[in-house]
């Protein structure tokens, strides 16, 4: 499909730029349309999947072939969509610089009915675009004013910025429009569109805004410039003079701060003891900080030496946070250096330290230690807004230690859609904690909505397990249930006649047959009793009082294990037809033996499942599978690391009372390696496993002692 352009969306002309400035816009659109190509792409797959979930729980026919229509136009539709996306841009890069075409003047108004679904479209984009602003605020000024230098106009903004998010908008709704999608499925739409295309557009901005950098547009360039106070001198103030007596605090109730003075007390004595302390520079006031903590969340690139998302150390952090506090004044002679204060510096390193030692409980690396990283400068934010975050108990703490445990416990860096749905989860609640101002309030309901989701894990893992200790039942009882079976054959079978041919086959036949009563009904019951009467007869050990009952009760028997009925017909009529008559037996043997074969596979072989162990030869074997058999089935399990997979804790969720069939479960009450009882013995055994408890213990307060600990050393 091609795109065609309208009357209504003409092909702008490109204005008479320089040649320098034309090669730069046409860099930028190509950096532009060359990034958009992958996000487009996730975006559609998305938003597929989405309308195959709505269709799936949808339980109206018309709604669900309405959804069926949508991802029918959408695959005819794909490139279009994209085309027009990108198309939509490239024209407001023609338009950079120009003068805003007059508006046509428009019919008067005239009243009508609000089309809720539109309006909720309408909203939605506006919020899209005031959520981007928000977060991509620094860069987007940036961007704004190098594009402006380069076409020779006043700073870019709102429709004029050729990647802003009113210019996404803009080509979401041209986009959109070309495959005529009913509006309910245009709000899915835009909901993929933000979650796969806007998170990365930050990255975007500032590939561009290093693209001009390198042309020297602007170089020294600061989104915020911060005005300073100069600092009046004042005369020299007595110890008495300078410092107010402090109010006295209740019996026994502490300040807010006295944890964090307690913590503080290692790092003063250091900071004594050692070189002479540089207080030259003035003091980063809360304004500056805040501005610089902002700057390294929208691009942590900033921070030197920092590779693979694992939480900063605190030399890492000091530096990239004092670049960003003294950009304004590089290359100024006179200019004055601003400093963190002695506090600001220690809650630097105390968050620092705290972080890198929950990192350290974790895998060395992983996905977990990338989002503990993720909500480094957000607590730093905090912890300087706040210094109670070091108190026990603070909303920030509790919600620290919970995140990094259900990072610890339920993240598997197996790349599957379970892992994938929690690192979702969990980056929801980061975003959170980096976009909205910080506080106590804040964490409370983010530890809340942290607790709700686990709670809704561990239903489904309970549920899952469930389903798969039921299952394993059943194929034991199934198991159980051939096995005596085909022990009541081979009581009943002449041992002088051959196993195999069709005959044999047709014994196999039946041996299911038994089985399956067996399972339904049990060995004591009416229907067995009959099935027995009709196995003695087939065997010759019963003599047959009425053929056509027999031929009956054989046909009924096979139909019950699925077996059609010309084809069990066909059998009866093979096995009870007279030898001297040949042709009476209708079908060929071979025939016949070739459709039995098929139908019931090859014969089974010994299952190595159905062997308790006791055979084994190592006593140190034995004695740990008869341990594992004292016990009930619960227990967990920690699995050495091997190259292609970490450690790993796994449940004994179930095992064969008499077999040596086990069932081993992950945290969310999925099957792991199908290993058998006796090889879980052998594992503990030589190594290779040990037990653990079910639920490791917690995070923080162990990260807290080595932190303290590593405070106290000199």
């Amino acid at each position: 499909m091609k795109i065609e352009l309208t009357e209504d969306a003409p092909s702008p002309e490109k204005p008479g730029w320089p040649a320098r400035t034309q090669r730069l816009v046409d860099e930028v659109r190509g950096l532009c349309a060359t990034w958009l190509h992958e996000p487009l792409r996730a975006c559609l797959g998305d938003f597929d999947r989405r309308l195959h979930d709505k269709s799936d729980r949808t339980r109206s026919h018309v709604d669900q072939q309405r959804y069926l229509a949508t991802r029918q136009t959408l695959l005819q539709g794909r490139q279009v969509f994209e085309e027009r996306f990108v198309a939509s841009i490239d024209r407001a890069f023609a338009q950079i610089g120009t003068a805003t075409p007059p508006t046509a003047k428009k019919p008067g108004l005239t009243l009508s009915l609000l089309d809720a679904v539109e309006h909720e479209l309408t909203a939605a984009l506006d919020q899209l675009v005031a959520r981007n602003e928000a977060r991509n605020g620094p860069l987007l000024v940036e961007l704004s004013y190098r594009l402006a230098v380069l076409v020779a106009a006043p700073p870019l903004e709102g429709e004029r910025l050729p990647l802003g998010p009113q210019a996404m908008a803009a080509a979401f709704r041209d986009a959109s429009a070309a495959l005529n999608l009913p509006s309910e499925h245009d709000v899915l739409l835009l909901q993929s569109l933000e979650s796969t295309l806007v998170p990365g557009l930050a990255g975007l901005y500032e590939i561009i805004n290093r693209h001009l950098l390198a042309e020297g547009l602007l170089p020294r360039l600061r989104a915020f410039p911060m005005a300073r106070t100069p600092v009046r001198k004042q005369p020299p103030l007595s110890l008495e003079t300078a410092m107010p007596p402090a109010p006295a605090a209740p019996p026994g109730k502490t300040t807010a701060s006295s944890a964090l003075d307690l913590l503080r007390e290692p790092l003063i004595r250091r900071r004594r003891a050692g070189p002479a302390h540089n207080d030259a520079g003035l003091v980063a006031t809360e304004e500056e900080w805040r501005a610089a903590l902002t700057a390294l969340q929208q691009r942590p690139s900033l921070i030197p030496g920092h590779v693979g998302g694992a939480p900063a150390s605190a030399t890492q952090l000091r530096r990239a946070l004092l670049d960003c506090l003294n950009v304004a004044g590089a290359g100024i002679a006179d200019a004055a250096n601003v400093r963190l204060g002695d506090e600001q510096d220690d809650i630097l390193e105390l968050v620092a330290r705290l972080l890198q030692s929950l990192a350290g409980a974790m895998r060395p690396v992983g996905k977990a230690r990338a989002l503990l990283g993720d909500l480094q400068l957000p607590l730093l934010r905090l912890a300087l807004a706040d210094p109670g975050f070091f108190e026990a108990g603070h909303p920030a703490q509790s919600l620290l230690g919970t995140f990094a445990d259900a990072a610890r416990d339920w993240i598997e860096d197996s790349d599957s859609e379970a892992d994938r749905g929690v690192i979702g989860a969990l980056h929801q609640l980061v975003d959170r904690a980096i976009w909205e101002p910080p506080a106590a309030a804040l964490y409370t309901a983010l530890q809340g909505q942290l607790e709700a989701y686990l709670a809704q894990l561990e239903r489904k893992s309970q549920l899952a397990e469930r389903r798969h200790v039921e299952a394993m039942q059943g194929h034991d009882r199934l198991e159980q249930a051939r096995q005596r079976a085909a022990q009541l054959m081979a009581e009943r079978k002449d041992p002088a006649r051959p196993d195999g041919g069709l005959r044999g086959l047709i014994d196999r036949a039946w041996t299911d047959v038994l089985a399956l009563t067996l399972l339904r009904h049990g060995e004591q019951s009416e229907a067995f009793s009959s099935r027995l009467i009709i196995t003695d007869q087939l065997c010759g050990k019963r003599p047959v009082s009425n053929q056509h009952a027999l031929r009956h009760g054989l046909e009924t028997g096979l139909q019950q294990i699925g077996m059609p009925v010309e084809e069990s017909a066909e059998l009866a009529q093979w096995l009870f037809a007279s030898d001297a008559d040949p042709a009476s037996r209708g079908p060929s043997t071979t025939s016949l033996a070739m459709r039995l074969k098929h139908r019931l596979g090859e014969a089974p072989a010994a299952d190595a499942a159905s062997d308790r162990g006791d055979g084994e030869t190592d006593p140190r074997v034995r004695e740990a599978l008869q341990q594992l058999r004292q016990k009930p089935a619960g227990d967990w399990f920690e699995f050495a690391a091997t190259q292609s997979a970490p450690v790993r804790a796994r449940k004994l969720a179930w095992y064969a009372p008499h077999g040596a069939r086990c069932l081993l479960l992950n945290r969310r009450g999925q099957p792991w390696e199908n290993i058998t009882l006796p090889q879980l013995a052998q594992k503990l055994v030589t190594g290779e496993a040990r037990p653990c408890a079910a639920r490791k213990p917690p995070t923080l307060p162990s990260a807290w002692r080595a932190m303290t600990d590593a405070l106290q050393q000199p």
